[in-house]
């Protein structure tokens, strides 16, 4: 997760991920980016790249590992403070980003359903 996520949390991708690897921070540590803030990250020895939150994020913040490496280092160092906390909110999807430099993507929910269907499969089979 990058630093588009800071402040925005439309936390969609903790709904869709498979393996729930997707975790909030309440409030980034002073001397990291975004410092005083909230945002998701992911917990890299949980993650299986399976790509659905990287599909499902309305800003594009998640991309993978190889793309920005600086920020899955900085979501690795977070995965401590993360662990147990939920957002106070879930942001929808169709809400307009709060921070100027993001914009929303089309995310089509007719395809995006059958993910959804899929993540209950795996929950009521594991």
């Amino acid at each position: 997760v990058t630093q588009k996520c800071i402040s925005e949390v439309y936390a969609a991708c903790v709904e869709i991920c498979p393996v729930d690897c997707i975790h909030f921070v309440e409030k980034i540590p002073d001397g990291m980016p975004g410092a005083g803030q909230s945002m998701v990250i992911i917990d890299p020895e949980t993650c299986i790249d399976c790509a659905a939150c990287e599909m499902d994020c309305p800003i594009s913040a998640i991309v993978p590992d190889k793309k920005n490496s600086e920020w899955a280092e900085i979501n690795a160092k977070l995965v401590p403070l993360a662990m147990d906390h939920k957002p106070k909110e879930i942001r929808d999807r169709a809400d307009p980003p709060r921070n100027p430099g993001n914009t929303l993507e089309k995310v089509k929910d007719e395809f995006w359903g059958d993910i959804y269907a899929q993540r209950e499969k795996w929950n009521k089979s594991g």
